[in-house]
């Protein structure tokens, strides 16, 4: 993940769930124990050998927090037709509560069934509670940045891989990898509050005509629209 210290904090609010009194039949004992000896191994086997890799997108579509972070424009997508599985992050502390009481109760149910089937062995099911709840601690952020109404998309790569890619920042090699999103999936591409806001929309619109006429070329009558959309946000120039 770009941002361990997200991934901990989540961490850490399942742990606290895991080890709370609340689940206090004698058969969770046996899943209580591995699921919390076993998360911290996990998380880093994930860090190490099989790291998340996290591509943002936000629910908010004219925000100025978000202008100002991220840039002038901003590419709208129809994610019933991204065909890539997203997580709706959580930001306020009764909805992180809420699902990770759901995921742990699942988690220990699941994991002392699996065990009592197996006479006392885990098995892969296990292994599938303990990633479900790392996955739910990838999605707990900070109240303080609700205002993103950010949505992931994360994608676990085991290393070493040919899917790896590399770019520069800073000095510094930015491991990623490629996911493909679909051209029909554009809705829209958003201006937001900027010097020359209306020239920048003429050109835009132009832009947008001129690859909906070259895709009519190529593919013939096709059913897709691509808006662009102004902010309503005044600009301020100083």
């Amino acid at each position: 993940m770009n941002d361990s210290q997200e991934l901990n904090e989540g961490v850490a609010h399942v742990l606290e769930e895991l080890a709370s009194d609340s689940y206090n039949e004698g058969f969770l004992e046996g899943a209580r124990e591995m699921l919390l000896s076993e998360m911290g191994v996990h998380v880093s086997h994930y860090v190490n050998i099989e790291p998340t890799f996290v591509c943002s997108f936000s629910q908010a579509r004219d925000a100025l927090s978000q202008w100002r972070a991220y840039g002038d424009y901003a590419i709208e997508f129809d994610s019933e037709i991204m065909d890539i599985a997203l997580f709706q992050c959580i930001y306020d502390e009764g909805g992180k509560r809420r699902e990770i009481e759901s995921m742990v109760s699942s988690a220990l149910y699941g994991v002392a069934a699996e065990c009592i089937d197996n006479e006392g062995a885990f098995g892969p099911e296990s292994v599938q509670y303990l990633e479900t709840l790392v996955r739910v601690a990838s999605t707990i952020k900070n109240q303080s940045f609700n205002e993103e109404k950010e949505v992931r998309c994360l994608v676990d790569v085991l290393l070493p891989s040919d899917l790896l890619k590399f770019r520069e920042k800073s000095g510094v090699l930015i491991p990623y990898v490629v996911e493909k999103i679909p051209f029909e999936a554009i809705k829209a591409i958003h201006i937001g509050p900027m010097r020359n806001q209306e020239l920048a929309f003429t050109a835009m619109k132009a832009f947008v005509s001129s690859l909906r006429y070259r895709r009519v070329s190529e593919l013939g009558n096709i059913d897709h629209k691509i808006d662009v959309v102004m902010s309503n946000i005044p600009y301020r120039a100083l």
